[in-house]
């Protein structure tokens, strides 16, 4: 059975994007290889929120940020997805979304964002393995990605790897 991987990198502080949906920070990492090509061969279909979807169509890379099949979850659907990417609007718990997810792909389920759909399936006890890359930065302010947790999380510490300017990526399996 695959497994729901939440694949995310966070500053020091915790933030996953600082105020107002800001991901500059990010800048002086990009063009890096921090596994992200390995990971990606693995993966089969994306869950994704509408917000980090919007952030993705506006900043201009939403081809590239996609690709794999990807659920957007959304309570209000956009007119059209942009052409050629593959992207299906869905509402529901994080079950169903799970299972229509599976039901396009035996691989890997990549649980991309944002904040709201990590803690969704982190507090439905769906997410089997956590992939963090934290990015040597303080934000002080912003979206924090783990928020509002319901019930205490035991995980394993799978594996470390440090990447130049300072990355480290720690590789979680729920216990």
């Amino acid at each position: 059975m695959s497994r729901t991987i939440l694949y995310i990198a966070t500053s020091l502080d915790g933030f996953i994007a600082g105020p107002n949906d800001d991901l500059s920070w990010l800048e002086p990492y990009e063009g890096g290889e921090y596994g992200f090509e390995a990971f990606i061969l693995g993966i089969g279909a994306m869950i994704e929120g509408r917000r980090t979807y919007d952030v993705s169509v506006e900043g201009g890379f939403v081809e590239v940020g996609h690709p794999v099949p990807a659920l957007i979850l959304t309570h209000h659907r956009p007119a059209a997805a942009p052409a050629g990417i593959d992207v299906t609007f869905v509402s529901g718990d994080a079950e169903s979304i799970l299972a229509q997810a599976r039901a396009r792909t035996e691989k890997d389920i990549w649980i991309v964002g944002g904040a709201q759909v990590a803690r969704m399936f982190v507090n439905a006890g769906l997410v089997d393995e956590y992939v963090l890359t934290l990015v040597p930065v303080f934000l002080g302010a912003g979206i924090p990605l783990f928020e509002d947790i319901a019930n205490p999380r035991p995980l394993e510490l799978q594996e470390t790897e440090t990447f130049d300017k300072g990355l480290v990526q720690l590789t979680y399996r729920s216990a």
